[in-house]
């Protein structure tokens, strides 16, 4: 039988498959470039295609690009030359080791990506990736830091593992969280999907044979840096430094948060203001989010940073010693961008743009929680709603808060003098107007 009667079966036998028009007609049109641009001047034929044909096919990029679609068509190039494989096969015009040969050839789609990308003149970034997300100087102190940790036992290292071993995932393993990791993976170019099969792609081999610890630092890079959570929640204004920043702000003072889970629906409206810059209600807004819990697992507790364990009826939520490392490096930084946040809510009431202030101090607040000089802010904006009582409970909690040295409590206790008169708090203009004057005096 001849490559075009070959041909003539392959499509009968596509139709009687029940394949759909488009891919038979794209598989069509791949065979025949294959038998008319190269088999024919190798007097082969589609029994006797072997590595050196078929890559002066896969070279012919011009061909690739103009007839079937560019280096998205090469996947799809490969499933055809797999869906042939079956089809002579099956009609016995290849036996045995000279299957395993063309289903080997057929199924390496990463190399003829990578050639693809060779021969339209890009260049393999495996070595700058790699270099990049273990070299920068938050990876070096992550790596520094993991020396007396075991970063097998992470769960989310775990999964790393697995995936870029081909290990079968456990049933357990299969939920929501891995689904997220795999998009994470996907993302960041380390796998890729093959007919619902996950491959490994080069820099996700290059990946796997790194040091654990390097190994580590570099995902912990790429989910705190680099990736676009948004696009695999999909959800848009979805923000992990929202959540890297909230645990910072906890973290950086407190070693442990206890929350009782019963008392959460029970928030004092009188002092709902400052309930917004609480430990408890900072942390379950991470929960509130979109997938907010997934990422809160999957980048930080399952990566040995945070512990959340149930003891009679709280939540304890707990910062592991190098989760105290890496958020301590980390706020440094963070301090900074307060410090810009507080310029630009400063700005906003000094152009009285008050509304705009407003929302940079409430996103303050459920961020970084209670500030001093943020509460003033809020303070002076209440009073100028004549809010006074809401004022009252705000600039109290911040004087009760505050150092009581420097300008920032002095400032506090000249608006809870003028607030505590609106409200004709005798006694307590008193007593704020004794505790100002005793500080212009230490002054």
């Amino acid at each position: 039988m001849t490559d075009k009667e070959k041909l003539i079966a392959f499509e009968k036998y596509m139709r009687d498959k029940g394949l759909e028009e488009e891919t038979i007609e794209f598989n069509l049109l791949v065979v025949k470039l294959l038998i008319n641009r190269v088999l024919v001047y190798f007097n082969e034929t589609l029994e006797t295609i072997d590595s050196f044909t078929f890559e002066e096919f896969t070279d012919m990029v011009s061909v690739i690009n103009s007839e079937l679609g560019g280096r998205d068509g090469i996947p799809r190039m490969l499933d055809a030359m797999l869906e042939l494989t079956e089809f002579l096969k099956i009609n016995k015009f290849i036996k045995g080791g000279k299957i395993a040969h063309y289903k080997r050839m057929f199924n390496n789609a990463e190399y003829y990506l990578e050639k693809y990308d060779r021969l339209m003149g890009k260049r393999d970034d495996t070595k700058d990736f790699i270099k990049e997300i273990t070299t920068n100087n938050f990876s070096k102190f992550v790596i520094r830091n993991c020396e007396y940790v075991n970063n097998y036992d992470f769960k989310t290292m775990i999964l790393l593992e697995k995936i870029l071993n081909d290990i079968p995932l456990e049933s357990y393993e299969k939920n929501e969280e891995t689904d997220i990791f795999i998009k994470f993976l996907i993302q960041n170019n380390l796998v890729f999907y093959d007919k619902n099969i996950i491959e490994v792609t080069k820099k996700g081999r290059a990946l796997s044979r790194l040091d654990i610890d390097e190994r580590y630092a570099g995902i912990l890079y790429l989910m705190l840096f680099k990736t676009n959570w948004g696009n695999i929640v999909d959800n848009s204004n979805f923000d992990i430094l929202k959540i890297r920043d909230i645990l910072i702000s906890i973290f950086n003072k407190n070693n442990e948060i206890k929350i009782n889970v019963n008392e959460m629906i029970k928030i004092d409206e009188k002092n709902s203001l400052i309930e917004i810059a609480s430990e408890r209600f900072r942390l379950a807004s991470i929960e509130a989010m979109t997938k907010g819990g997934c990422i809160l697992d999957l980048c930080f507790v399952n990566m040995g940073l945070i512990e959340i364990r149930a003891n009679n009826g709280c939540l304890i939520y707990k910062v592991t010693e190098l989760g105290k490392q890496v958020l301590g490096n980390l706020y440094k930084d963070m301090v900074y961008q307060m410090k810009s946040r507080i310029e630009s809510i400063n700005i906003a009431i000094r152009d009285k743009k008050y509304e705009r202030a407003e929302k940079k101090i409430f996103e303050f607040l459920m961020i970084y929680g209670g500030n001093n000089i943020v509460w003033d802010y809020l303070g002076q904006l209440l009073i100028f709603n004549k809010k006074y009582e809401e004022a009252y409970t705000v600039l109290k909690n911040a004087y009760e808060s505050s150092s009581k040295r420097g300008n920032a409590v002095k400032t506090v206790l000249y608006h809870l003098v003028l607030v505590a008169r609106k409200l004709k708090l005798k006694d307590e203009v008193q007593i704020y107007e004794t505790k100002l004057s005793s500080l212009d005096r230490v002054k």
